[in-house]
């Protein structure tokens, strides 16, 4: 039996885009290993439905106490028992952008895997930016001292391969293979459905009060705008689809389900505004985006689903993780929300909406990079496990 011990997973969160790297990771596993493995989560949260999904691994939680320093010493031991420690820090979390403790709690844990004797290899994700210069330097050491280190992206892994010898490859996000099936959901395909992703960390979160992703878009002002002309065709149905899904708490701070039915309401008598189910899971979400003609995203992750099931995908991005991506794919359809006013925008958006089946070719495209990339993982993986560390 293989051990294994993963940092940065989420097995149950609101976000079904950190969710889907989960699942689309565990299936990696078993393809490289077999299912004759026990993972153990290094978490705050719990396992979730995964247990009852994969019957034949044995899950684990292992909640760091990460004020305790003999907690420290603990963990450490713990790791030294495992084959080896994979961390994704949730895809974007390699960073100080979500606070500066966030950034110091996830590093310790990477610090412990690097002093257990252990390999640690850094999965595809993005890497800083960074606003302290210890964060960096901390960073850097991580990625050196790793065993293996790739980045989902090409401008992160350069800056971070500066000062790191060229130790990080350049892949693709790994939530590109998570599993749909179209089949789910029963939606008219003699419309063209247009998918629109409302994400809540934009529409209302303090972040969005103050600014903090430096946009020159009203966000809000830009979706009603968009929902307003799209209804000027009547061939057109909208679909406001949630990709963080706080069921317990409606009035969570990201819970893109709040935004969809405010906008609902706002367009009540028009039978052409659907909104979307609050999905169980990222499987759900991608099925139900596998039946758009046409999706637009603020969650990256929603935007991944989108492209990796061959539909048009206009990515709205809101940090420079979005661009350096799908710019890695040779995929070039993104709304720059911090150079684009939201006049410009609309325009844009628009244009692509109307040209909707070359960004479906332009995507399908881009689908296969990503499976000769992730590829490239699995072998690496695969490599690594038969390797004597």
């Amino acid at each position: 039996m293989k051990k294994f011990g993963i940092l940065g997973f989420d097995f149950e969160s609101p976000n079904k885009g950190c969710e889907a790297l989960t699942y689309s990771f565990i299936n990696m596993l078993i393809d490289c290993f077999g299912s004759d493995l026990k993972i153990i989560n290094y978490s705050y949260g719990g396992l979730g439905t995964f247990p009852q999904k994969y019957p034949k691994i044995d899950f684990e939680i292992r909640r760091p106490q990460i004020k305790n320093p003999l907690d420290w010493k603990k963990m450490k031991k713990e790791m030294s028992n495992l084959d080896m420690i994979f961390d994704v820090t949730f895809g974007d979390g390699f960073s100080d952008i979500y606070g500066k403790m966030w950034n110091v709690t996830t590093d310790i844990l990477k610090e412990l895997a690097i002093q257990s004797g252990k390999p640690l290899i850094l999965l595809p994700q993005t890497y800083g930016p960074y606003k302290s210069s210890f964060l960096r330097m901390w960073a850097e050491h991580i990625v050196n001292k790793s065993y293996a280190a790739y980045s989902r992206d090409t401008a992160s892994a350069t800056e971070m391969n500066s000062k790191c010898g060229g130790k990080v490859k350049v892949l693709t996000d790994m939530a590109f293979a998570l599993p749909y099936d179209r089949g789910l959901y029963q939606i008219d395909d003699t419309k063209t459905n247009i998918g629109i992703n409302v994400s809540a960390l934009l529409w209302d979160s303090d972040y969005a009060r103050d600014n903090k992703f430096n946009l020159k878009i009203n966000y809000r002002s830009y979706i009603r705008s968009l929902i307003q002309k799209l209804l000027e065709d009547d061939t057109y149905v909208i679909h406001l689809i949630p990709h963080v899904i706080a069921k317990e708490d409606y009035n969570a701070a990201e819970n893109d389900v709040r935004p969809c039915s405010e906008l609902k309401k706002e367009f009540l008598n028009n039978e052409r505004v659907v909104c979307a189910p609050a999905f169980e899971n990222p499987i759900g979400a991608k099925s139900y985006i596998a039946n758009m003609d046409v999706f637009m995203g603020a969650r990256m992750h929603s935007t991944i689903g989108a492209l990796s099931a061959g539909v048009a995908t206009i990515p709205f991005a809101y940090s420079k993780k979005f661009k350096t991506m799908f710019g890695n794919l040779h995929y070039d359809y993104t709304i720059e929300a911090r150079e684009l006013d939201t006049e410009a925008a609309l325009e844009q958006t628009q244009t692509y909406i109307r040209e909707y089946k070359t960004l479906a070719e332009a995507a399908k495209e881009a689908s296969k990079i990503t499976k000769e990339k992730l590829g490239v993982l699995k072998k690496d993986m695969a490599h690594l496990g038969k390797t004597d560390m």
